[in-house]
């Protein structure tokens, strides 16, 4: 067990495409805050509206009002703009091309093969390939997380910086982590299931786009029994992630649901790992 998981941290270290992953993340953070210097450029009439792709469908009171024009940077804050990379979606795919092409390459490339031909139980080859899947979708996230935090600096000013409420950003970042992580499990358990490049990040990105609306959909169908199942899908909790003064209800569920997902996905991958022909 213990050089399968040093193989796959060695992979995992030398493995270009979780650095590219952080750059595409790096990007959108840096459009997301320059939306929001545009957006603000907009509300004050300094530019007009619609320049660089910015509409503002309702402009904040002008000078000449004797309003003061209001701050979608300081409004939204850095909390505003971690909901906007985490509860957004665009973690979640990246982390699902990430996580495809990190799993589903060892079955293309015959790796996983010579690992069943040597002796491994297949239990463990599966333990020893989720726990770095696991560690590459945290590491993701947290470098991620501190780039959009760092990006704040120069964009909000020290002042708004050293304002926020950082026990609420680290309730909230905790708890995407944890999301984030079965999310990984998830990912795997698709990859595991299609074994194709293609298909695998297909897959995992319509989780990560559809899933909720068909969450929203099972909500109709139980409601005259009062049951929402969207209340404890991993990707409904990591959307609606409270920002602020997270309640112990939410956080109590959201740790039990996430737990529940994580053995259920393990538990299905190993299974169908189990009976599958390896080829």
């Amino acid at each position: 067990m213990l050089n399968l998981l040093n193989a796959e941290f060695y992979k995992l270290r030398k493995s270009k495409a979780i650095y590219l992953g952080i750059l595409v993340a790096s990007i959108l953070a840096l459009l997301l805050y320059g939306s929001l210097v545009m957006i603000d450029k907009i509300n004050q009439e300094v530019v007009a509206n619609g320049t660089g792709g910015v509409i503002v469908s309702q402009v904040g009171d002008g000078v000449e009002d004797g309003g003061t024009p209001e701050s979608m940077m300081q409004e939204i804050g850095i909390i505003g703009v971690l909901q906007q990379m985490f509860g957004g979606h665009f973690v979640g795919i990246i982390a699902a091309v990430l996580v495809s092409i990190f799993v589903i390459r060892e079955f293309s490339s015959g790796t996983v093969k010579n690992l069943v031909g040597k002796g491994y139980a297949r239990p463990v080859i599966f333990f020893a390939k989720m726990i770095p899947v696991i560690v590459l979708m945290l590491v993701f996230e947290v470098v991620v997380a501190a780039v959009t935090i760092g990006m704040a600096v120069p964009f909000m000013g020290w002042e708004e910086f050293s304002a926020t409420a950082w026990g609420d950003v680290a309730i909230y970042m905790g708890l995407q982590f944890l999301f984030g992580a079965v999310l990984a499990v998830i990912f795997m358990l698709v990859g595991e299931l299609t074994r194709n490049l293609a298909a695998g990040i297909s897959v995992s990105i319509g989780v990560v786009m559809f899933s909720t609306t068909l969450t929203a959909g099972f909500d109709l169908v139980f409601h005259g029994v009062g049951m929402q199942p969207s209340k404890y899908w991993v990707l409904d909790l990591l959307a609606s992630c409270p920002t602020t003064d997270c309640p112990w209800e939410f956080a109590v569920r959201g740790v039990l649901a996430s737990v529940v997902w994580l053995v259920v996905a393990a538990v299905l991958g190993i299974l169908h790992f189990r009976k599958a022909d390896v080829k």
